[in-house]
């Protein structure tokens, strides 16, 4: 029954809310500690996508040993002191998603843009698992923090790209190039308005093209409570009050329902949404306030701390 309860709460891919509210009513027997295995737990729920996904972030960690990422902290102090380690691993959770959603829908191959790739786990997966990619991300910006990773992606057959070549805008990219592109983790960090990102993702995606985007869901369940208790769901604004100009950190996170409005004002169709979280991962075990949350988020979805979408260009 334990087994069965995690594998129901945690790989929901495209289930809808009711058939998802009908299992919590079916199991009620929830015992008073979970043990969450990881990772093995997420290779048994994706055995197919998990190898690939788990090399890709143990090859990133290996490259990356003892490098500074004081670097990365100019622009989001947030960052101070952060666990990068953790954070790759546990990255792994939505990695295998991403390859999960493109089989599902039936692509396995062709040009792919990883928008924001960051520590390059996402663009060295999908180029083992057989996808012409092209990382890009403000890499000039990080200095020596990445620089071992835009190695390590280079000899991989992945093509590093530098928004100061391509522009932000994507200008300098061909029209109607990628079958997919990645946005993980990005719209988030965009000030403003997203619309300036998502027509640039549109205008490079193929006709009938694949948009895979993930994002911190607004209404998760912990960011409620801190709410409730009068906390902010941010960094303190004593960090961002004395950051380095831009800012680039959270400026603004989403609810299930506002990513779904954006996606079809684009123009997007076959609009798939599924939430799960994540950073629970890092515990071994779920117990009490944790474990009372688990139950909650198992109940309501839409509590849960990530949001991926896939969407698909109109042809």
């Amino acid at each position: 029954m334990l087994t069965e309860l995690i594998r129901r709460f945690f790989k929901e891919e495209n289930s809808d809310r009711q058939q998802e509210q009908e299992v919590i009513l079916e199991d009620t027997d929830i015992p008073e500690t979970i043990l969450l295995d990881f990772p093995a737990c997420i290779e048994r729920d994706f055995p197919q996508e998990f190898p690939l996904a788990w090399e890709a972030c143990e090859q990133i960690l290996t490259a990356t040993k003892g490098a500074d990422f004081s670097p990365l902290e100019r622009h989001s102090p947030g960052l101070k002191g952060f666990d990068w380690e953790s954070y790759i691993r546990l990255s792994v959770i939505r990695m295998v998603r991403v390859l999960a959603n493109l089989s599902e829908q039936g692509v396995s191959k062709g040009r792919l843009l990883d928008l924001g790739a960051y520590f390059g786990n996402f663009s060295l997966m999908c180029s083992k698992a057989g996808y012409q990619v092209d990382a890009l991300d403000g890499y000039g910006a990080y200095g020596e923090a990445l620089k071992s990773v835009t190695q390590l992606l280079s000899t991989s057959d992945v093509q590093v790209l530098d928004f100061d070549e391509v522009g932000y805008e994507l200008q300098e990219l061909e029209p109607e190039t990628y079958d997919v592109v990645l946005c993980m983790g990005v719209i988030e960090h965009i000030p403003h308005t997203p619309r300036l990102l998502l027509a640039s993702l549109n205008q490079v995606l193929k006709p009938g093209g694949l948009l895979v985007l993930d994002t911190p869901n607004l209404a998760y369940l912990y960011n409620r409570q801190k709410l409730a208790r009068g906390e902010s769901i941010f960094p303190p604004i004593s960090l961002q009050y004395f950051t380095e100009i831009p800012f680039e950190g959270h400026h603004r996170e989403y609810t299930r329902s506002e990513i779904e409005w954006l996606l079809n004002t684009i123009g997007h169709q076959d609009i798939r949404c599924s939430l799960f979280n994540y950073s629970i991962y890092g515990l071994s075990v779920l117990q009490g306030t944790d474990l009372d949350n688990y139950k909650t988020m198992l109940a309501m979805p839409d509590n849960r701390e990530l949001i991926l979408t896939v969407s698909r260009k109109s042809a």
